[in-house]
């Protein structure tokens, strides 16, 4: 694994959702970027107090605002257990995303949100993904868009 790609991705080994969220944020170098961290893990888990960030198929984007950051960073960790974010979707998290967001760039959010959602909708890259066929192309580009922090859809060139 690259430097690079461990400043965006590390693998999460807790079985709480809250203590794989801190993990994702304490060993994604990406985060270290921000001017408060620890303001930005209260803000994590305020919001996943609020309503459970897993959306299904195995995937969560846990989110918080920043202030004073101008862009939208996200990690992800990966959980080859699995871990149960909601009752309401049974099927064990194995993807957790963690996205620090600026409060006033909405629209930066929802770009970064859906270039993400575009890929782990999809079921077959999600098989890869989750399978560890890191070096499949389609993979390997949506590592790549993470590691580069320059979100895209999956269909985009």
């Amino acid at each position: 694994m690259t430097d690079a790609l461990k400043r965006v991705f590390c693998l999460v080994d807790d079985e709480d959702k809250h203590d794989a969220i801190d993990k994702v944020i304490a060993s994604c170098t990406i985060f270290n970027e921000l001017p408060d961290k620890e303001r930005f893990v209260r803000a994590v888990h305020r919001r996943e107090r609020v309503q459970s960030t897993g959306i299904g198929h195995g995937v969560a984007i846990a989110h918080g605002k920043v202030p004073d950051i101008s862009s939208v960073y996200i990690a992800l960790g990966f959980s080859e257990k699995g871990i149960i974010f909601d009752e309401r979707y049974p099927d064990p998290v194995r993807l957790v995303f963690v996205i620090a967001s600026p409060l006033h760039k909405e629209a930066d959010y929802l770009k970064a949100v859906a270039s993400i959602l575009t890929w782990v909708h999809d079921p077959e890259f999600r098989t890869k993904l989750v399978g560890k066929m890191w070096d499949d192309d389609t993979v390997s580009s949506f590592m790549k868009m993470l590691e580069n922090q320059a979100f895209k859809a999956q269909y985009e060139k």
